[in-house]
């Protein structure tokens, strides 16, 4: 078995790995080299780790020279794996320990299943945000080029296989070289990949709110309408600029500025009561009067109130909301998938239009 020990992949520890959560301080990265995606009947050749070292990042590779050394590879993994608190992956979850599992199993070894250790997967985390960045696909090498990762490496999965069949056959240092590097060069964008951690930051209220104004605008049919502009500072810059919309929200975000844009809605809406047994509705006037009031009105111009028939009506300008982040919330018609709060003349104060972005950043990441 061959190990690499100690190479230094990034000479500094990268700006990228201060954003991971802080239970993740001791995290080793793990990227595995195999045959196939059968645990059971594919062989393991590369194992390769990653760790914050002395202000640098460094990497420790373990590869074996015959299929016969699968259990010394294991047993240099384990060694090493020992000390540390976090194992991070990239569909580490679905790929890389499931197969060492499988791989332990079929070599008789005790199975070593990480209960201790907090388990990380980088795409997970990417995958999560796929509403927001749209890209083709959540590969890593498509979000090393989202984010500006170069990597000197161009293999795939297939060509390192291939490699390392005709290794077999007959060694070359040449061709060792290269699946190192391609091994390599995952873990080291995986260490960068942490800036994904970024976006999360942001989104989880990371910003300030800088100003707000509402600005005319035309509407797709044409017509003349109102939005909202709001302009926002993230306390964190961006690795990579986004955009994301959907029927009613509008974000654009990029190093450390994001800029919201939502229609206003102008018009009547309806609130309703929440007790609607405690209220009459009168059909003539469209509206709902609690029943110490109503009571004394004409039986003949009244009717209980349905869930559906207990509102009031109100007519101005509304910013639309998923949930009812901001109170009181009308509706367009009982129980409709949006609803709203009022906007009124002074605007609407900091500490709600902090909750209004906040909610619009997780209703975009979501895809509704």
């Amino acid at each position: 078995m061959k190990n690499s020990r100690k190479s230094n992949i990034l000479p500094k520890i990268p700006a990228s790995a201060a954003w991971m959560p802080k239970q993740f301080q001791r995290p080793l990265f793990l990227d595995i080299e195999t045959t196939g995606f059968s645990g059971t009947r594919n062989r393991l050749f590369l194992i390769g780790a990653a760790y914050f070292e002395n202000g640098g990042v460094v990497m420790e590779q373990f590869f074996a020279e015959s299929p016969d050394e699968e259990a010394a590879l294991l047993a240099a993994f384990h060694d090493l794996a020992e000390p540390f608190e976090t194992i991070v992956t990239f569909r580490g979850k679905w790929f890389d320990l499931p197969f060492l599992d499988r791989c332990r199993k079929r070599l008789g070894i005790k199975s070593q299943r990480y209960r201790k250790k907090q388990l990380v997967d980088l795409y997970e985390l990417a995958h999560s945000f796929r509403h927001l960045f749209g890209l083709c696909n959540y590969k890593q090498k498509t979000l090393e080029s989202f984010l500006g990762i170069h990597r000197d490496d161009l293999l795939d999965g297939g060509e390192v296989v291939k490699l390392y069949e005709a290794y077999t056959k007959q060694p070359q240092e040449h061709l060792l070289a290269q699946m190192l590097l391609h091994n390599e060069s995952d873990l080291a964008g995986m260490v960068q990949l942490c800036a994904l951690y970024t976006f999360e930051r942001f989104l989880q209220g990371g910003f300030t709110v800088k100003e707000a104004a509402v600005f005319p605008y035309r509407k797709m049919d044409g017509s003349a309408g109102s939005e909202l502009a709001v302009s926002c500072t993230i306390q964190n810059a961006l690795p990579a600029a986004f955009s994301s919309k959907n029927n009613w929200f509008y974000l654009k975000a990029a190093n450390s500025r994001a800029d919201f844009r939502i229609p206003l809605y102008t018009g009547t809406l309806k609130y309703f009561y929440p007790n609607y047994k405690d209220y009459y509705y009168f059909p003539k006037e469209d509206t709902a009067i609690h029943k110490s009031v109503a009571c004394y009105a004409n039986p003949e111009h009244r009717e209980k109130a349905k869930a559906s028939t207990c509102y009031s009506k109100k007519a101005g300008m509304f910013l639309p909301q998923y949930e009812e982040v901001i109170t009181p919330a009308f509706y367009t018609e009982y129980q409709a998938p949006v609803c709203y709060f009022e906007y009124q003349e002074q605007g609407v104060c900091h500490e709600q239009l902090t909750r209004y972005c906040t909610h619009i950043l997780h209703v975009l990441k979501a895809g509704k």
